[in-house]
C-alpha cells in the first residue's frame, strides 16, 4: 500500500516539471526582484576520495529575448494552474502532441485518472530557464516541485519535493512540452 503511494505521488510530481507559479510570477526570477540563481546539489568522486556535499550554482540561460522568457513562463503557469483546477483541457493544451519522453494519449489518459483519484496540488520554487536554443525553438527549465496529493477515498495526504526539467519547444507559436526528467 505505501509502495502505492510512493509510486502515484512521485509520478504525479513527475507529470508536472515545468509549471509556473502562482500568479503568473515565476519563483526566485530576476524580473521579480529575486536571484535567477538556484542551486544544484553535487556529490564528490570515487577519484578524489571526497564525499562532503556541495552546492554549485543553477543559473539562467542569458540568451533569452524577453518576450520569449515571458511566453515559456506563460506555458508553464498554465500548465500548473489548470492541473490544480483540474482542467484537463487546458493543462493538454500545454503539452506537444509529438513529445520526446513520453506518449501524449498515455499522458492524457495518466491525468484524467489523477484527477478522479487525488486532490492533487503543484507547488514549483526556484523556476530557472536554464538553456535557450534560438535556432531548435527549445527551452530547457529547472525546478523544484512540491507535489501533495490527497486520496479522495481514503483522505490519505502525501507530499513529496523532487528536482525536475522540462524541455519546451516552439510549435506553430506556442511552447509546449515535449520532455521531462525527474528525480528525488
Amino acid at each position: 500500500m505505501n509502495h502505492k503511494w510512493t509510486a502515484a505521488l512521485f509520478l504525479t510530481g513527475v507529470l508536472l516539471a515545468g509549471c509556473g507559479e502562482k500568479n503568473d510570477q515565476a519563483a526566485h526570477s530576476a524580473e521579480d526582484g529575486e536571484s535567477s540563481r538556484a542551486e544544484q546539489e553535487t556529490h564528490g568522486t570515487a577519484e578524489t576520495g571526497e564525499s562532503n556535499t556541495a552546492r554549485a550554482p543553477i543559473e539562467e540561460a542569458k540568451n533569452i529575448p524577453p518576450e520569449e522568457r515571458t511566453a515559456i513562463l506563460a506555458a508553464l503557469n498554465q500548465q500548473i494552474q489548470s492541473f490544480n483546477k483540474k482542467d484537463l483541457d487546458g493543462y493538454m493544451a500545454t503539452i506537444s502532441e509529438n513529445p520526446k519522453s513520453f506518449d501524449y494519449d498515455e499522458e492524457k489518459a495518466y491525468v484524467q485518472k489523477v484527477f478522479q483519484t487525488f486532490d492533487a496540488v503543484m507547488e514549483p520554487a526556484n523556476i530557472t530557464i536554464i538553456q535557450y536554443d534560438q535556432t531548435a525553438q527549445t527551452a530547457n527549465v529547472f525546478m523544484n516541485m512540491k507535489s501533495t496529493s490527497k486520496d479522495i477515498k481514503t483522505g490519505k495526504e502525501v507530499s513529496q519535493t523532487t528536482r525536475q526539467m522540462m524541455v519546451f519547444q516552439k510549435e506553430e507559436g506556442s511552447w509546449k512540452q515535449v520532455s521531462l526528467f525527474a528525480m528525488e
